[in-house]
């Protein structure tokens, strides 16, 4: 599902986009929104975003990116149908 950054990548801490594949709508229903999780831990902070099914990709914030911390994250397809589709993974920001 996810385009980039590749799982356990260490990325460019001024350049953190996280990209992935439109879900395709599944026969009876429709993907109706994204729900986006960045997460970091010492100190804890959660950055969550509900998306149209259109935004396929989210520029992580400077504001909650530290150097040298691994972020985990997480997109959630939600459908017309209530069912849900959910992807993680994680990156490493450089030092």
């Amino acid at each position: 599902m996810f385009v980039s950054p590749a799982e356990g990548a260490v990325v460019d801490l001024n350049d953190v986009i996280i990209s992935w594949n439109p879900v395709p709508d599944p026969p009876d229903s429709k993907i109706v929104r994204y729900e986006f999780i960045v997460e970091r831990e010492d100190p804890l902070r959660v950055l969550s975003m509900t998306l149209p099914p259109t935004v396929t990709n989210v520029k992580v914030p400077s504001e909650f990116r530290i150097p040298g911390t691994e972020h985990n994250f997480e997109v959630l397809a939600r459908e017309t149908s209530g069912n849900q589709t959910l992807s993680s993974s994680f990156f490493e920001t450089a030092p």
